[in-house]
């Protein structure tokens, strides 16, 4: 070796033993590789989704927790979590198999309902695959891999910044997980292997997606700038729909007859047609809507971050409020089939019911 060399091995030696030093002087651990935090006070914690699996209910949120209840939202227990990186989105397309996304660029799979969780990607892995797939493109001729090169480049230059804002699945092998500027992956075995769809989507500015809902065949991705993109199951792209709104939407949710996607404001469209056209819906709410969803018998529930939570009219013309046990910021809810919902958000768990 040359003295260049062994000068240059010295210091890579000497700045990994600072850092090392470093890290066990601030007790810094990747969040991806430090397991989530045992909870005191569940019903008061940070949780930014909840769903159902089966009969259970599932709640992911702050620093990786994870936890569930099997009364209805009576009790709840903590479900071991492989990481703290906060979890943002939950689903279950069979009370077994689930899937729970985050900051980090984190997937998480559990096959058991929900007691136990493993990490299918995040986004050291994700930058990896994501460079490999756009080079592979480059040198394929692909004229359009150089803008997702640098894209993923500047996405990832100081570590797994993009965050997983989304995720679900039409059953237990294929689904979509979505995030910041643009990051689309999807899988069709389940998680076990995940590829990028960044390029099957009609947005060249890279604009968010900060939710996904589907029903049947169809996929729809709420985005910035009223965006919505719709999977076209014949070309498997994501095609751009306009709404004629022109702020943020945060939540959207399709259902065989209807799809209402909301945000700020308290603003909310419908569309009966798949996207074709669509029409603003009063809803009452002067924030920013959190979750839409959407009931049995055709009804919608939307929730504002201030705590107020609707529920629309059997025709979706217009909405009334619920009563909510205590008012907290909402994030997101779920319907129980008798007459109430629970919800969860920055305030913990509430109990929410039809007036």
């Amino acid at each position: 070796m040359t003295t260049v060399g062994c000068r240059l091995l010295l210091a890579a030696l000497c700045a990994m033993a600072l850092s090392a030093r470093a890290d066990a002087q601030t007790g810094f651990m990747d969040p991806l590789d430090r397991p989530a935090s045992s909870i005191s006070q569940l019903t008061r914690a940070h949780l930014n989704s909840v769903t159902t699996a089966g009969k259970r209910l599932v709640a992911v949120g702050a620093r990786g927790l994870i936890m569930f209840s099997d009364d209805a939202g009576a009790n709840w227990s903590q479900a071991p979590s492989p990481v703290s990186s906060d979890l943002l989105g939950v689903n279950f397309p069979t009370p077994e198999q689930g899937w729970a996304v985050g900051h980090e660029g984190v997937i998480l799979h559990t096959a058991d309902g929900g007691l136990s969780w493993s990490k299918q990607l995040d986004g050291h892995a994700a930058s990896a695959l994501l460079t490999e797939h756009f080079d592979a493109l480059a040198a394929a001729g692909d004229p359009t891999a150089a803008v997702f090169q640098e894209a993923v480049k500047l996405n990832y230059q100081d570590g797994p910044e993009q965050a997983l804002m989304d995720v679900w699945f039409s059953d237990e092998n294929n689904g979509v997980a979505v995030g910041t500027f643009g990051t689309l992956f999807a899988t069709h075995d389940g998680g076990r292997h995940w590829e990028s769809w960044m390029e099957r989507a009609d947005n060249p500015d890279l604009l968010h997606y900060m939710a996904i809902s589907g029903s049947g065949s169809e996929m729809y991705i709420a985005a910035e700038r009223g965006v919505v993109f719709k999977l076209d199951p014949r070309t498997q792209r994501f095609i751009r729909l306009e709404t004629g709104y022109l702020g943020s939407f945060f939540s959207i949710k399709a259902t065989s007859r209807m799809i209402v996607a909301a945000g700020l404001r308290g603003s909310a469209y419908k569309s009966s047609d798949g996207g074709v056209t669509w029409q603003t819906l009063p809803t009452g709410i002067n924030v920013a809507i959190s979750d839409v969803q959407s009931l049995p018998d055709g009804r919608f529930l939307l929730a504002g971050v201030d705590g107020k939570v609707v529920i629309s009219d059997a025709a979706v013309r217009g909405f009334s409020p619920m009563a909510v046990s205590r008012f907290g910021r909402f994030t997101s809810l779920v319907w129980l089939n008798d007459g109430k919902a629970v919800s969860v958000g920055f305030s913990g768990v509430r109990e929410v019911s039809a007036q």
